[in-house]
């Protein structure tokens, strides 16, 4: 099956957009260029024929979109939420770019549903040491927390962060504003 969705995603392709997206995420590489609405689309489809856990299992890690299909997916699981974090805390090593985990994050929409068990399950994003761990807890934050009676919570969660990393500092400081 993962021959089959390779295809698709190919077949999906839009070579104009995969040189503009190549210059928003410098240094990946492995960019097809399938648009976000279009994978949205085909993930839709895939889950009317397949079960989600099966894809997740026959999906290849080697391309931007297929990880990011992953996530995707994720966010249309309708399963047990312990199952959904179990999925979360296998894929979020697999981020490695601002566009994964932004569209990932924003397609968590369980998290409406859990406020409080993700809003615990993210907190040991904020205590990695990995960048792009600490911007999902942080992107997760922006998306879902930014709201009575999260700001207090929020300032002490972040409040330790020893952030190295240019972006979840922009990130992080750009929320201060609100709080």
């Amino acid at each position: 099956m993962h021959k089959k969705i390779k295809e698709k995603l190919y077949e999906l392709a839009d070579l104009n957009y995969k040189e503009f997206h190549s210059r928003l995420c410098p240094g990946t590489n492995n960019i097809i260029g399938v648009r976000v609405p279009v994978l949205r689309k085909y993930a839709k489809e895939l889950i009317r024929d397949y079960e989600i856990t099966k894809l997740l299992k026959e999906i290849d890690s080697q391309y931007y979109e297929e990880i990011m299909l992953q996530g995707m997916l994720i966010g249309l699981e309708k399963v047990d939420l312990r199952i959904i974090q179990k999925q979360i805390q296998e894929f979020v090593p697999k981020i490695d770019n601002w566009a994964i985990c932004d569209v990932f994050c924003a397609g968590l929409k369980i998290t409406k549903k859990y406020k409080k068990e993700m809003w615990d399950f993210i907190q040991k994003y904020l205590k990695s040491d990995k960048e792009f761990e600490i911007r999902f807890a942080i992107v997760m934050i922006l998306d879902f927390y930014i709201e009575e009676p999260y700001l207090r919570k929020i300032l002490k969660s972040l409040a330790p962060l020893q952030i190295k990393h240019i972006m979840s500092k922009w990130l992080l400081l750009g929320q201060y504003q609100y709080v």
